[in-house]
């Protein structure tokens, strides 16, 4: 690996308790796809204000990764009674993550929490809970295997992500029960589920091919399924033409 053509992929994570000892946590499969795509991985904690826009100056590209809810206050709304663990500190560092890259006009790529995370940074808002707030809701969080596709996504035909996967439909994986509500002005609807959830955005205008936000988990179907690894790869080789 040569790092004067391997783009630095900074990734965000998560705090948990581990042994009793607050600790960063990031499931290793993003790294694992990110390594396969030709990227240098790096592994972003939360931070303080000023952070953000140092990681992106030494990163080519942004992961917005799984995790917590999102913090209701990050988008101005009040609590839902079903909402689970948020950490507001992680979301301000993601926004500002997301404001600097744009800046730097530097990729991002976001899963689950990250796509709705995205939408949240760029103005948008979330439904904080699929079940109670959707009628006619398909089971978002599956009991099947982490790397198992449970439902089917519709892409639409005039999306990046149809280019990219050239197919209408595809079946993932779901982990969620939060989603993007009303979508930011910068992106677009790019998939659909059967029951109307938004399922993946894309940036539009300047922005175009610069966002890209799955609310499904590839990192954790890429190993099994070439298509999901597919995204890291288009990601990075965007993430490329920083380096150069």
């Amino acid at each position: 690996m040569n790092p004067s053509i391997n783009p630095v992929i900074g990734i965000t994570s998560s705090i948990v308790n581990h042994n009793n000892i607050k600790s960063v946590n990031l499931h290793e499969r993003f790294i694992r796809s990110v390594i396969q795509a030709g990227g240098i991985p790096v592994i972003i904690p939360t931070g303080t204000k000023d952070m953000p826009e140092v990681w992106v100056s030494i990163c080519d590209g942004i992961i917005l990764s799984s995790g917590e809810d999102v913090d209701p206050n990050s988008y101005r709304a009040n609590p839902d009674p079903r909402i689970q663990k948020t950490n507001e500190k992680r979301d301000k560092t993601e926004i500002g993550l997301v404001e600097h890259a744009l800046k730097q006009k530097k990729p991002i790529l976001a899963t689950c929490r990250g796509a709705t995370m995205l939408n949240v940074a760029l103005g948008g808002t979330v439904v904080q809970d699929i079940e109670s707030n959707k009628a006619n809701a398909i089971n978002h969080y599956q009991q099947a295997a982490r790397p198992e596709p449970t439902h089917e996504v519709q892409i639409e035909g005039d999306s990046w992500l149809y280019e990219i996967l050239n197919t209408p439909m595809l079946r993932v994986n779901s982990m969620h029960h939060q989603a993007i509500d009303e979508i930011a002005s910068d992106l677009r609807i790019a998939a659909v589920a059967p029951d109307g959830i938004i399922e993946a955005v894309e940036g539009t205008g300047k922005y175009t091919k610069l966002l890209l936000g799955v609310q499904w988990h590839p990192e954790e179907m890429a190993r099994e399924d070439p298509t999901m690894q597919k995204l890291f790869q288009t990601f990075v080789g965007e993430c490329i033409n920083t380096v150069q």
